[in-house]
């Protein structure tokens, strides 16, 4: 037991940057396996920790922690094949897997506290992994010192680059599986605007309905006008996402009006919906549909000169995952980097997307860049608000669409407009602040400038919904 407290200890001291006691260089290979069941219980405390929502337990996490376990022997004696003591092999691996305890436990930590004070976001996400990466690379550094006396730091650090790299990429680069996933059957998120409404299903076979897509797209697609040679022309996609809520219908049916009155996407502008009363026309809102709709508009816009302008209304859970549901099919939830896959993946540069949902903050790393305006309903960490089965429009519905948009039709002026409107309400009516993100590239500025200028004149456009709600009058605010 003494000789594992050093093991133990003398992790510490590497990911600390002390030296190592000369006796202590040396470990039996018995230590490495030893200390794989405490590292798979970390990454089950991880995982879970990483799921907000309600969780179930998958032994999926065991691949990930298999190729943890075999890119730390790879590196381990990569390191002492380099070194010329190939006797080292496995004492660096009982390091390097102790030192990755410590780590793992102090990340631990500090993901929690940071989430317990509500710091969490995206850009402070990456600058911890980063921080979390350099500081793994500093202790492989002070474990070559430590292990191989005749290496000086020149020698040692692109030692430790290499060794950390490749016991850091694979995990970053793949997907790996997790312990832990959300429980999507339960609820949408914990703190979710409004609570998850009774499934409505789809009226006759749902077999046929899913038969029928790639025609519905297809159709919806032939019946678009061209553009104008030698003019910027914008294309509306329009996407709501749950079925079960009017809401969300009111919300995409109101912006093909809206941007077709008032910026000129008449003709040129496709609904994905999903709602029971509209199956037999209007294509599903799935991610796949949301594909083939992309891949159709990219061939019918000029890249060069015309701009997509993307709004998504439905859900969102807080691990950035856009809700899609319409019972009983089996539809994929959409995340930033499918979204931004789908994008890339049509060739369609220009590009204005809209997402109005919870959470929806997520989704601004993996869609910005110089030839995007990205616009949100909330930051990466907080709801929003005015979704449910008694409402008609969200708060940043209203606030973007109904009023901004209605007063001006510059898409950057009108998004402040909508911030400082949907802030008024929520103070009003003391909920915490959404807080509304944007992302404005450099390169699309300019060209979203000139392309309203071009704009001819169109009066504002009433907000009708689609479904009206009548307002509930008992005092527990339900509905009959």
């Amino acid at each position: 037991m003494r000789d594992r407290l050093r093991t133990l200890v003398a992790g510490a001291l590497h990911v600390l940057g002390l030296r190592l006691p000369a006796a202590w260089r040396l470990r039996p290979s018995g230590h490495y396996w030893w200390l794989l069941p405490p590292a798979m219980a970390l990454s089950v405390v991880r995982d879970r920790l990483g799921v907000e929502l309600p969780a179930n337990f998958y032994l999926d996490g065991i691949q990930s922690d298999a190729l943890a376990a075999l890119l730390t022997l790879a590196a381990a004696s990569l390191m002492a094949r380099l070194a010329g003591q190939r006797v080292l092999g496995w004492s660096l691996a009982v390091h390097a897997s102790s030192m990755g305890l410590w780590l793992s436990a102090a990340a631990i930590g500090l993901w929690q506290v940071l989430a317990d004070n509500g710091w969490r976001s995206s850009k402070v996400d990456m600058l911890v992994m980063m921080a979390l990466c350099l500081w793994w690379l500093l202790a492989w550094t002070r474990l070559l010192l430590n292990m191989i006396p005749t290496w000086r730091w020149w020698r040692a650090a692109p030692a430790a680059m290499l060794a950390a790299g490749l016991t850091l990429a694979p995990p970053l680069i793949v997907d790996a599986p997790r312990y832990w996933y959300p429980d999507y059957t339960e609820t949408y998120s914990d703190d979710s605007d409004a609570q998850a409404p009774p499934e409505r299903k789809v009226p006759g076979s749902a077999e046929q309905l899913m038969y029928r897509q790639p025609a519905l797209v297809q159709a919806a697609l032939e019946g678009l006008q061209p553009g104008i040679p030698g003019q910027t022309d914008a294309w509306l996609l329009a996407f709501g996402g749950d079925g079960n809520e009017d809401v969300f219908r009111n919300e995409v049916e109101y912006a093909e009006s809206l941007f077709a009155k008032r910026f000129g996407t008449e003709g040129r502008t496709i609904g994905l919906l999903n709602h029971p009363d509209t199956t037999a026309s209007t294509p599903l809102a799935s991610l796949s549909n949301l594909k083939l709709a992309l891949a159709g508009l990219a061939t019918r816009m000029d890249p060069k000169e015309d701009l997509l302008i993307l709004f998504l209304t439905s859900h969102g859970s807080k691990d950035h995952q856009l809700y899609v549901d319409m019972q009983p099919l089996p539809l994929d939830w959409i995340s930033p980097q499918a979204l931004r896959a789908a994008l890339d993946d049509a060739g369609i540069q220009w590009r204005v997307v809209i997402v109005s949902a919870c959470y929806s903050g997520g989704f601004i790393d993996a869609l910005g860049g110089p030839m995007a305006l990205v616009m949100t309903a909330a930051r990466a960490d907080r709801p929003s608000f005015g979704c449910g089965a008694d409402s008609e429009i969200t708060y940043f519905g209203r606030a973007f669409l109904v009023d901004a948009l209605n007063q001006t039709r510059a898409l950057p002026a009108a998004f402040e407009l909508a911030r400082e409107g949907v802030a008024t309400r929520e103070a009003a009516e003391d909920f915490e602040a959404s807080d509304p993100q944007i992302s404005l590239g450099a390169l699309i500025a300019p060209r979203l400038q000139r392309w309203s200028e071009q704009l001819p004149h169109a009066a504002p456009l009433p907000f009708v919904p689609a479904v009206p709600k009548t307002r509930c009058e008992r005092d527990d605010e339900t509905c009959p």
